[in-house]
């Protein structure tokens, strides 16, 4: 097997780096195969110095793949630890947990703190619960009403809801029914060609134009 000099020589025939990847070495190495074989260089001379360069580079390329075979990288390129290599040199640092294992267990300081930061939050909530129990107005908690009778609350009349103008309306019921006029006087409110007239705040007389119909049985008010 070809010594150290040797791959510092074949990286400097490739024109590679020590920490190139595997695969930009086995390019290197097929090109310069290609560039000097033998078939390309016509001449006795010519072919054997070819075929000699050929089969040293092809000695040395062996070595690194040999190597790379048995280190796990190409020689000259940097050694990543591995785990085994870790524990048999019995390394201090911790290796990173893998997956499935247990967490480590959290120190007691912390626990403690924890522990303590929790309490405090309980009491904190205990005292907000005295303080607004405390703030509550008298006679309005359970307790008061316990033993009285439940008062009876009648719902308030509903006002009936006229459909149709008639006379003697008010004129929130006129707005109740036509909605807001387009057009508003004194005593006279007009919806488009249409008109309401009141006299002292009260309907006394209309007009329901077939263009605009107000909403009443009749043209005009029946005597």
């Amino acid at each position: 097997m070809a010594d150290e000099t040797d791959f510092l020589d074949l990286y400097a025939k490739l024109r590679l780096d020590p920490g190139c990847s595997l695969e930009d070495f086995k390019q290197a190495y097929r090109r310069h195969v290609s560039l000097w074989h033998p078939d390309r260089r016509p001449g006795s001379r010519a072919d054997q110095l070819a075929a000699a360069r050929l089969q040293r580079l092809t000695a040395q390329y062996g070595a690194a793949m040999e190597f790379h075979r048995r280190h796990g990288r190409l020689p000259g390129a940097p050694r990543v630890a591995r785990v085994a290599d870790t524990a048999h040199a019995g390394a201090d640092t911790p290796l990173p947990p893998h997956e499935g294992t247990a967490p480590a267990a959290t120190p007691p300081r912390v626990a403690q703190r924890v522990l303590a930061t929790r309490w405090w939050v309980a009491l904190a909530l205990m005292g907000m619960g005295a303080v607004t129990w405390s703030m509550w107005p008298a006679g309005e908690g359970p307790d008061a009403e316990a033993g009285q009778e439940p008062v009876a609350v009648t719902p308030a009349a509903t006002p009936a809801v006229l459909s149709a103008l008639s006379l003697g309306m008010m004129p929130d019921e006129v707005i109740g029914i036509e909605g807001e006029p387009t057009r508003r006087a004194d005593d006279r409110w007009e919806y488009g060609p249409s008109w309401i007239r009141f006299e002292q705040g009260v309907v006394v007389d209309w007009y329901s134009s077939p263009l605009r119909r107000l909403r009443t049985d009749s043209p005009r008010p029946r005597p």
